[in-house]
């Protein structure tokens, strides 16, 4: 496969699992979303500042709360300690699949 074709199938890549806002045909990703658990839905967004995080956020405004990528620590935000413990469950099994998705949404 040709540079051209690879750096294409990455794009793609990229684009089908994120959420896009075109303007003036250029394509920004905001965010992908890794998982949902109960009314919480855990994000990580393209090319977020350092140090690696993962956002946890409800439709209902009651959870914004941002945790540490590769700890999981709780960083700062709004979140019941019943649903901090429930994103702590979840990242024991879900750590290497959160350092994918942080990995793959860098845009160089």
């Amino acid at each position: 496969m040709n540079k051209e074709m690879k750096e294409l199938e990455a794009w793609l890549h990229r684009y089908v699992n994120n959420t896009e806002v075109i303007d003036d045909q250029e394509v920004y990703f905001i965010k992908r979303l890794v998982e949902k658990i109960r009314n919480m839905k855990i994000e990580i967004y393209s090319n977020d500042h350092n140090p690696p995080h993962f956002h946890v956020k409800s439709d209902c405004k009651s959870i914004d709360a941002v945790f540490g990528l590769y700890d999981g620590s709780f960083i700062e935000g709004q979140i019941s300690g019943k649903d901090k413990r429930r994103i702590e469950a979840f990242y024991q099994n879900g750590k290497d699949l959160l350092i994918k998705v942080w990995n793959e949404t860098r845009i160089s």
